[in-house]
């Protein structure tokens, strides 16, 4: 492990004792763009704990925090945090959340940690080098069609506005073998990199969520693209993330939609049984 990497997950791990500390008892919630944009105190905390550790350690990086912006440097280097991905689930007591940090060399992740503190699990990955949990090397899954694949995506917060994604989901719950939306964009991608999700894909997404999850998803062989199929750019505001096995069925599904008389077919089954 990398002196930058072992740093990176020195700083995740201060900030996994502060979320844990403050479980279910969070005191103040703050509203961003919406009032389903969530920001605590715990938030806060996080950023200030883990960007000091690196800047204390890396003083000519770059820093960009979800709460605190970005502080440039000269360096070609940079330090993006997402201090607690999952607020919304925190601020509820609702298990599934996490702080990731990657060090970006321009705009592509070179090395990334994403922790879950309460199930202290720490995914790691560096360019080139694969990627692990808490040590073991991971990797993606083998399923290789929609109807067996467990997804998940999210969406943004302004869906009660643009109802953006909704159509997908639904249809895909019909799709697939299971669709989930737990919330925690970082930790969607881990589980597609440890085999444990099979893709994951979400659009209005910014790049503290996803930074550290898509190293460790292609670390771990998977393939991740824009959702209109370019390159992955960390500024698109999109990921469309699998094995690579389903990539293309997915991408597909996405850009074109179900076939529409197969999705009736199922709903029908369905209302059938119901």
């Amino acid at each position: 492990m990398s002196s930058y990497l072992k740093i990176a997950v020195e700083a995740a791990k201060i900030a996994g004792k502060i979320q844990k500390r403050h479980y279910g008892r969070v005191k103040h919630i703050q509203f961003k763009s919406s009032s389903i944009n969530l920001v605590t105190e715990v938030d806060k905390a996080c950023e200030k704990a883990v960007l000091s550790h690196l800047k204390k350690r890396f003083p000519t990086y770059g820093l960009w925090g979800e709460e605190s912006g970005q502080e440039r440097k000269q360096s070609e280097y940079t330090w993006i945090v997402d201090p607690l991905d999952g607020t919304t689930n925190y601020a509820h007591a609702y298990p599934f959340f996490c702080v990731s940090i990657a060090l970006l060399k321009g705009l592509q992740p070179v090395a990334g940690v994403v922790y879950d503190a309460l199930r202290d699990e720490c995914f790691t990955a560096e360019k080139n080098e694969g990627a692990a949990l808490n040590g073991k090397k991971i990797l993606v899954s083998n399923i290789s069609t929609l109807e067996k694949s467990l997804l998940s995506t999210g969406f943004s917060y302004g869906v009660r506005e643009t109802r953006y994604n909704l159509d997908n989901f639904t249809k895909m719950v019909l799709t697939a073998q299971g669709v989930r939306r737990d919330g925690s964009a970082a930790l969607n991608l881990t589980y597609v990199a440890a085999g444990r999700m099979d893709g994951f894909w979400e659009r209005y997404i910014e790049a503290w969520d996803m930074a550290a999850g898509i190293l460790l998803v292609q670390e771990a062989g998977g393939r991740v693209t824009d959702i209109t199929g370019k390159p992955f750019n960390l500024l698109s505001k999109n990921t469309l993330a699998t094995n690579g096995k389903i990539h293309k069925a997915l991408f597909d599904f996405l850009k074109k939609g179900p076939d529409e008389k197969k999705w009736a077919r199922s709903h029908l089954r369905v209302g059938l049984r119901s």
